[in-house]
């Protein structure tokens, strides 16, 4: 079995969130998002970008701003349980109606739960089966783990039958709950 090594960087802030948190670096790779929890992270979601990563944040702002992804209550989250307080995906006339009526209130817990994001990145170049894997190998542990926080129904796209298993090290400065030091993609 191959085996790499890789670094996760952060916690740095959402662009144009950021505070007095680092900015994102301008590389592609996969990021975990997280919330504030005792003395590390909580994650909540993750991602890939094959882009630089401020490009891949600002869709995701204008998403999270218009409503299309689920937006979470912040305090509830930074305890370790999901709580939905916007349903995001699948658009009907009332929802939209909905929206519309409360554009203003969700827009602001949108970017709450912006501010309060901490992101970290693992740079593993543009290679989309690498970055595919990785992905899915850090959403499936957290999704066999019934995490309660981690977001589901994500496209998942884990090593094919095909394809050598990598087993990945992690090294981290921080504390990130419940990822293991080292999962196979």
């Amino acid at each position: 079995m191959k085996s790499l090594e890789v670094n996760i960087e952060g916690p740095y802030g959402w662009p144009k969130f950021e505070c007095d948190l680092p900015r994102l670096p301008t590389i592609p790779g996969v990021y975990l998002l997280t919330f504030e929890h005792r003395d590390g992270f909580l994650p909540y979601g993750v991602g890939i970008s094959r882009r630089p990563m401020r490009a891949r944040f600002g869709e995701h702002t204008r998403s999270y701003r218009t409503g299309n992804y689920n937006i979470l209550d912040v305090d509830v989250g930074q305890q370790g349980s999901r709580e939905v307080v916007w349903k995001g995906w699948g658009w009907t006339s009332d929802k939209r109606a909905d929206f519309d009526a409360r554009r203003s209130e969700i827009v602001s817990l949108a970017e709450r739960q912006l501010l309060a994001t901490r992101i970290f990145v693992m740079d593993f170049g543009a290679i989309p089966r690498g970055l595919e894997r990785m992905e899915a190998a850090i959403g499936n542990h957290y999704y066999k783990n019934d995490d309660t926080l981690f977001d589901r129904g994500m496209f998942l796209a884990p090593r094919w039958k095909t394809e050598e298993p990598v087993l990945v090290t992690f090294r981290c400065g921080s504390l990130l709950f419940e990822l293991p030091p080292r999962l196979s993609t």
